[in-house]
Parts: structure tokens; C-alpha cells; sequence
């Protein structure tokens, strides 16, 4: 779906979603530099999106929605990276010969 040339008035709101698809390809691409850069960019779009609202512009709803569906992607994305990243330094530390980490129950007692 082909979003409308930004106006005056939903260019913060474009941007906010520009800036979440650009870190879902920072993700894709696994490169760390990239998902820095995209996710300070969102950080900053959504500061302008905020400060537009305050000073009185209307809340674009579809554009929002459409914000919160990218960043719960993009949410979903970095959580399943971490797990694999754990997963592999738990591998590597199985190969170096490191114990697998204490675990305790919900009573406090060794699992």
C-alpha cells in the first residue's frame, strides 16, 4: 500500500514510518551501524510526531496504526535476534567447556 505524498501536516507522521521500515531493513540486514542509525532516526521522528500533536495538528490514525504495526514487526524481529544470539553464545560456551548458568525454581531451589 503506497502511502499519499506527505503534506505539511502528516510529514512527521511519513517520516515516523519511514524511519520504522528503514530499521526493519537495518534488521534484515543484520548490520548494527544501520540499526543504530534507523533506530535513533525513529527515536527523533517520533519526538516530531509527539511536538506536532502537542502544537496542535491532528493525529493522522491510519499513519499511526500503520507506526505500530512496523514497530511491533520490527519489535518481533530484534527479539527473535536476540534468541539466536543467545542461543549461539550459549554454544559457544558449551564448546569452551563453561557450565550451563545456576537455575533456580520458583520456590528458590535448584531446578
Amino acid at each position: 500500500m503506497a502511502d499519499a505524498p506527505p503534506d505539511a501536516e502528516t510529514a512527521s507522521f511519513h517520516r515516523l514510518n519511514d524511519a520504522i521500515r528503514a530499521e526493519l531493513a537495518a534488521l534484515a540486514a543484520e548490520d548494527a551501524g544501520a540499526i543504530e542509525a534507523a533506530t535513533a532516526e525513529k527515536l527523533a521522528a517520533l519526538r516530531a510526531v509527539h511536538a506536532d500533536v502537542a502544537a496542535g495538528a491532528a493525529p493522522q490514525r491510519a499513519l499511526l496504526e500503520q507506526a505500530r504495526d512496523l514497530n511491533a514487526e520490527a519489535m518481533l524481529r530484534a527479539r527473535a535476534k536476540m534468541l539466536s544470539v543467545e542461543k549461539r553464545l550459549a554454544n559457544v560456551q558449551a564448546i569452551a567447556g563453561k557450565p550451563p548458568a545456576l537455575t533456580y525454581g520458583r520456590d528458590g531451589r535448584w531446578a
